[in-house]
């Protein structure tokens, strides 16, 4: 283990007890070794955390506020309740993001962050909330927005609003009901996703693959719908203003004139 700017710690452990809740501030982290670590209501302020092993460790409630983050690999882990808060966990230069496959993300909030290039393949990520955040690249394939209710039943939570989701995977997603509203989906991989009643008011729907996506009663109103073969896809009970009847009108071939005409 390697802690920039702290020769004195020789343990992680020695750097975290700081009460019930540990506060860690101002501090420069490289290559930590924290596989299988356990601790609550963890809390990084103002820090730098490069190239560092968190798999199958257990951080619910975890919190980090204005924090760089990147080359971290949380795969398997628990970050049930976590909060992140203006955080970036990209890095430009080297197109570096981090790795949450298979994590634990209940009830998880990223707000105003920059996880773009992060895998969140096969997460549990029931009432997720993603707001406000840079989300280009992501690989959100098979990503789990649900919970068992019964054996007929399955129900879903997620709010990933307000945000860019360019060119990020959502292959095989179970979004129904979602709130999707105001984000950007452009570019995005929807086969085989199940939007139907999701709200996607606002939102700039220009999808590049979309094989078997449902859409049954989704809130489409003031959406920019680009990309997108009309023929192809079930809009039936969709909501849309009038401004959008001619897009679908020109997708199924049909010319509307002025009744005077």
């Amino acid at each position: 283990m390697s802690i920039e700017h702290a020769p004195e710690t020789e343990k992680w452990e020695e750097s975290l007890t700081l009460g019930n809740e540990s506060l860690i501030e101002n501090r420069n982290f490289v290559n930590l070794d924290c596989e299988n670590i356990n601790h609550e209501y963890l809390t990084f302020r103002n820090c730098k955390i490069k190239g560092s092993n968190f798999k199958y460790s257990s951080l619910p409630n975890l919190k980090m506020f204005n924090c760089e983050i990147y080359d971290c690999d949380f795969s398997q882990a628990t970050l049930n309740d976590a909060e992140f808060e203006s955080c970036s966990f990209y890095q430009a230069d080297n197109a570096l993001g981090c790795d949450f496959f298979r994590t634990s993300l209940l009830r998880a909030a990223f707000t105003n962050c920059n996880i773009s290039l992060n895998n969140f393949e096969l997460a549990d990520a029931f009432q997720i909330s993603i707001k406000d955040c840079k989300a280009h690249g992501c690989n959100f394939k098979h990503t789990n927005f649900t919970t068992v209710v019964s054996k007929s039943k399955i129900f879903s939570i997620a709010e990933l609003t307000n945000s860019d989701f360019r060119y990020s995977d959502f292959t095989g997603v179970y979004l129904e009901k979602c709130n999707l509203s105001c984000s950007r989906f452009i570019d995005v991989i929807l086969s085989e996703a199940n939007l139907e009643g999701a709200n996607l008011t606002s939102t700039d729907f220009a999808p590049s693959q979309y094989i078997n996506l449902q859409l049954f009663q989704a809130d489409l109103r003031h959406a920019q719908i680009c990309n997108v073969n009309i023929k192809e896809l079930d809009f039936s009970g969709v909501k849309i203003v009038e401004w959008q009847q001619d897009i679908f009108m020109e997708g199924l071939g049909i010319t509307v004139f002025p009744d005077n005409s």
